[in-house]
């Protein structure tokens, strides 16, 4: 605050931060500010642009707040060169609106925001919006010839697929927002990477 002089008596002007300029908006849940610092949304985990929604993720976030100032609340470091916070627009929280709107996952970090976030998330998988909608989150095969489900597992995607004759073959889901996908033969999952569950009876084949 600074103090102005009129007379004898001196007046307080409050100086109200405006919030940061948005300058771009990289995808779903990280963009970068005015001074080029990246910022990604507190809690959340939005689709890459190239999985199921990741493009639709990308374009709500650019058009609810490209070029319009945002709060910064509750930063912390990411330890990737990024800033994670809760973002708000006037009063509206920006992570629980992606979330909200089946454009992102909660990922059960949200500082004082948490239970507002845990809502949102059932909300959106409840509703069966976005990314927990049909085209992206599958237990049954869009093509019967390509029945093979490929998982990302773990805290570092381990890449895991599943053959129709596996054990908890009806239980596994693809989440193809989050880079799941489905495979015509097992030898096309390897080749892509992937390797057979543990789980899994019997040899591979192809």
């Amino acid at each position: 605050m600074a103090a102005i002089v009129l007379g004898s008596v001196p007046v307080v002007k409050r100086i109200v931060r405006p919030g940061e300029l948005v300058v771009e908006v990289v995808d779903g849940d990280t963009f970068i500010i005015q001074n080029r610092q990246p910022i990604r949304l507190y809690g959340v985990d939005a689709p890459a642009v190239e999985d199921c929604m990741g493009t639709e993720a990308r374009q709500t976030l650019k058009k609810k707040i490209l070029g319009k100032r945002v709060v910064i609340k509750e930063p912390l470091s990411d330890g990737r060169g990024r800033i994670m916070a809760l973002v708000y627009l006037k009063k509206e929280l920006v992570n629980e609106t992606l979330v909200k709107n089946g454009l992102a996952m909660y990922r059960r970090q949200a500082g004082t925001e948490k239970e507002a976030m845990k809502a949102a998330n059932e909300y959106a998988r409840n509703k069966g919006a976005g990314i927990y909608g049909p085209e992206c989150y599958q237990k049954e095969p869009p093509d019967t010839e390509c029945a093979i489900k490929g998982n990302l597992e773990g805290d570092r995607g381990e890449k895991i697929y599943y053959a129709p004759s596996c054990p908890y073959y009806v239980q596994v889901i693809v989440e193809k927002f989050m880079g799941e996908k489905w495979f015509c033969s097992e030898k096309e999952a390897r080749e892509s990477g992937f390797t057979r569950s543990s789980d899994c009876l019997g040899s591979e084949r192809d």
